[in-house]
């Protein structure tokens, strides 16, 4: 078997582990001292077993120790012990030390009763490992604890065995909790070590989720929403090629060539982001993304030109930086489209529709090195869009539309 073992944690972690423990240290806290609040009044009848006439002598003392307690109770609410765990261990060392102090007194009154009823001391250290962070913070109020009880028993009048006693019992309950706080530490600590590796993977299984989704979806999808699709009216989407790649390509290890397309398309994903797009995927060395797809976006044509406009710079640095012959041709289209998951393994999120295609045959059709647009995105577009007019082309599978060339903005 594994042999335990302490387990230390940097200072941020450490503060974090503290933190956590002190939302279950405080609810403990006060159950402990409720049940030591009821015990306290629950054995003033035992005081009447060993004395009839002893509540007259502890009466006052037990109404001490039940006012001790609510005290403790009501501290135990201060706002400050949630956020500075380092204020825990002195409450709890407040409420044992009044306990050291009050049972001895108690048990003075009564006749044998520092030795019928001094177990009563070591029973109340069962709750301080779990409430307490380590063997220090245990063996810090514990050992205070002993001594004050003994110390106490002593001015009370207790013979020399009934301390020796009283010293015995509750110095082998100090050892047996503090072994047990050990043990305790141990376990929370690796049950803390769990936990955030757990939160890490889960963060991480977000972050890649979110990588291939839009967080909408992926919400969505992780909601078990199924089927999941929408409809939307008005989308402007971008296809993006670069032109002769293929040729290109082939005197490229393929390190190489993976690399290439990378750090561009890093790049395009980076621009993307700034206008507020959505990247719909790579096929090849295509891009498509699309804007208007979350939100009241009207104006979805301005974004997706203004991505279009930066990609073409971003083409024009990448060459420069490479000293490779690239040419982006891109294309741009507008209207109504579905768009989905589908798939149970390898999901994908994509966008259907006569809008797809046509954007498509947009960026087909284009010339390397220029963004051509559809009468519908031109229409769309404010006034400050510099567009040139290129004329009717025709379109594989539709009639002839007219096209334009998207040249700048002022």
């Amino acid at each position: 078997m594994k042999r335990l073992c302490s387990i230390e944690f940097e200072p941020n972690e450490e503060r974090a582990y503290a933190k956590q423990l002190q939302q279950r240290f405080i609810p403990l806290g006060r159950l402990g001292t409720a049940i030591g609040l009821v015990a306290f009044i629950g054995y003033g009848f035992w005081d009447a077993v060993l004395d009839p006439n002893a509540w007259e002598r502890t009466s006052y003392l037990r109404a001490a120790a039940v006012a001790h307690f609510f005290v403790c109770i009501g501290l135990s609410f201060l706002p400050s012990l949630r956020t500075k765990p380092k204020l825990w261990p002195f409450l709890i060392l407040y409420t044992y030390l009044g306990i050291a102090v009050l049972f001895p007194l108690i048990l003075a009154q009564l006749p044998g009763g520092m030795v019928a009823g001094i177990s009563g001391l070591t029973t109340g250290m069962i709750f301080v490992p779990a409430m307490t962070n380590g063997v220090l913070q245990t063996s810090g109020i514990l050992v205070p604890y002993l001594l004050v009880a003994v110390f106490t028993m002593t001015l009370a009048g207790g013979s020399n065995f009934e301390v020796v006693n009283a010293l015995a019992w509750t110095s082998g309950g100090v050892g047996f909790a503090v072994a047990f706080s050990y043990q305790l530490d141990v376990i929370n600590r690796r049950a803390f070590q769990v936990e955030r590796l757990l939160e890490d993977e889960r963060r991480r299984s977000e972050a890649l989720l979110l990588n291939i989704l839009p967080a909408e979806i992926a919400s969505r999808l992780k909601a078990h929403e199924e089927p999941l699709a929408d409809r939307h009216e008005n989308v402007s989407i971008l296809f993006a090629d670069l032109a002769d790649f293929s040729n290109i390509s082939r005197k490229m290890s393929a390190d190489e060539l993976v690399n290439l397309l990378n750090d561009l398309f890093s790049r395009f994903d980076r621009l993307v982001d700034k206008h507020g797009a959505d990247k719909i995927k790579t096929i090849g060395d295509a891009y498509m993304a699309a804007a208007g797809l979350h939100g009241s976006v009207v104006d979805h044509a301005g974004r997706i030109a203004d991505l279009a406009l930066e990609m073409q710079i971003a083409v024009l640095e990448f060459r420069q930086q490479n000293s490779i012959a690239l040419k982006l041709r891109i294309g741009i289209h507008s209207g109504p489209v579905v768009a989905g998951v589908i798939g149970k393994r390898k999901f994908s999120y994509d966008l259907w529709g006569d809008t797809v295609n046509v954007a498509s045959r947009m960026e087909s059709e284009g010339i390397p090195g220029k963004i051509q647009l559809s009468e519908e995105t031109r229409k769309l577009l404010p006034v400050s869009y510099l567009v040139a007019a290129r004329g009717e082309v025709q379109i594989k599978g539709h009639v002839p539309r007219t096209t334009y060339f998207l040249e700048g903005s002022r």
